[in-house]
């Protein structure tokens, strides 16, 4: 029996994007999927869904649409329905658990945490056992090891929110982390960096710094680290320091039998950790040089902390440029990886790049093929372009060929 799926996004551009085939590059039908119309699945590969109209709403009368876009869900399952196995990953407590931000075609991996940033495990837990007046706050109380995976388990942190606070599991313990992969916060930089590496590294051969795009949470690469993860490497993931203007998405509540979380209060002001930026939409140039400027000292700081290790400078979107600003004022700078960078970046290359790889969808509106060309022409003969069929994301294509250059380098 087919199952049914609600449209909840669109609702800004008159309803959802439809396609007449499964790929993004093929041919855009006229009219879109209204918002609120109920939909017939006939086939979910990956994030995109083949669906049929039912009488609920307006649309053509079947095609293929994407389930989210961004951090923003388009579709969701109606309540009753259970996802297909192999597409909407499972957490160990059995709830729908989505990744966020870059349009990234990455889930969580099977089997408890594996694959998802600490913070994103923060936000669901305090959802579930922490009443909404409390949430604002709340993030202060949680102590810094808690955040490294190497010292706290699953337990712990499902323990700790349970209890809001009153049980906090004792510091020094090593544990291994899932996948064998520890993520951990450095708090003592000066930008906010979570760690990803391999259990047990002390000291890593090559330190691979991915700044994120706009507007979008500070660990919105995460699962790109995780992927990238391999012995004596270690990557870094900086926060942007200025908060968006932008809000986060509108919370979907999902009710968990048994937990007498009141929720019926809207008014309360929003406790999730806002969006980052490295400069707004609104900037104008003299202030987008300013920004770039201080993000480009900020890092070359935090590239210090590599030691006499390679360093690998890239980022996605506005974290591309960013990387880029810095790429001079790192000595021992290895490699770029821009990830479908913006045009005006190409004024940024330096005079003689190292190895760059420079990815770019197809379909990418806001860093379109022309443009990102231009950026690998900039950087000169050293830079390899990997061009994928898709939009404004990271897809499992441009992860592999990170993996490729990153192994090329040596790590």
């Amino acid at each position: 029996m087919s199952r049914t799926w609600k449209v909840v996004g669109g609702g800004d551009k008159g309803g959802v994007l439809v396609r007449q085939g499964k790929a993004l590059t093929s041919e855009q039908l006229p009219q879109r999927l209204s918002t609120g119309a109920l939909v017939k699945e006939l086939k979910l590969e990956g994030d995109r869904l083949q669906f049929q109209l039912t009488e609920t709403g307006t649309g053509p009368a079947t095609g293929w649409v994407s389930l989210k876009l961004k951090d923003k869900e388009l579709l969701v399952l109606v309540e009753g329905e259970k996802p297909a196995k192999d597409a909407l990953k499972k957490k160990s407590w059995d709830i729908k658990f989505l990744f966020s931000g870059c349009g990234a075609n990455l889930r969580a991996l099977e089997g408890g945490t594996e694959g998802a940033s600490r913070e994103q495990l923060f936000e669901f837990l305090m959802r579930q056992h922490v009443s909404p007046e409390m949430r604002r706050d709340f993030w202060e109380q949680i102590p810094e090891h808690l955040y490294d995976t190497g010292q706290t388990n699953e337990t712990d942190v499902i323990t700790f929110f349970q209890t809001v606070g009153h049980l906090c599991p004792a510091e020094g313990k090593r544990l291994a982390s899932p996948g064998g992969v520890r993520q951990r916060v450095a708090f003592d930089l000066p930008l906010r960096c979570i760690m990803v590496e391999p259990d047990g590294t002390d000291e890593a051969k090559l330190l691979v710094v991915l700044c994120h795009g706009i507007e979008v949470l500070g660990h919105d690469l995460y699962t790109l680290a995780h992927h990238l993860c391999a012995p004596e490497r270690r990557i870094c993931l900086p926060e942007a320091p200025r908060e968006s203007a932008e809000p986060r998405e509108e919370e979907i509540v999902v009710q968990v039998e048994g937990l007498p979380i009141d929720e019926s209060n809207s008014d309360l002001p929003e406790w999730r950790k806002p969006l980052r930026e490295w400069w707004s939409r609104s900037a104008k140039e003299k202030e987008i040089e300013k920004c770039l400027s201080e993000a480009a000292d900020a890092l070359a700081t935090v590239c210090k902390s590599a030691g006499d290790a390679k360093v690998v400078l890239g980022g996605f979107s506005q974290g591309a440029a960013v990387a880029l600003a810095a790429a001079s004022k790192v000595p021992k700078l290895a490699g770029l990886v821009l990830m479908s960078p913006p045009g005006f970046a190409a004024k940024l290359a330096p005079a003689q790049a190292p190895p760059c790889l420079v990815t770019s969808g197809s379909e990418d509106p806001i860093a379109p093929r022309d443009q990102v060309e231009g950026v690998h022409q900039a950087l000169g003969p050293s830079s390899d372009l990997l061009a994928f069929e898709g939009s404004h994301e990271v897809t499992m294509t441009v992860v592999e060929g990170v993996k490729a250059f990153l192994a090329k380098l040596g790590r």
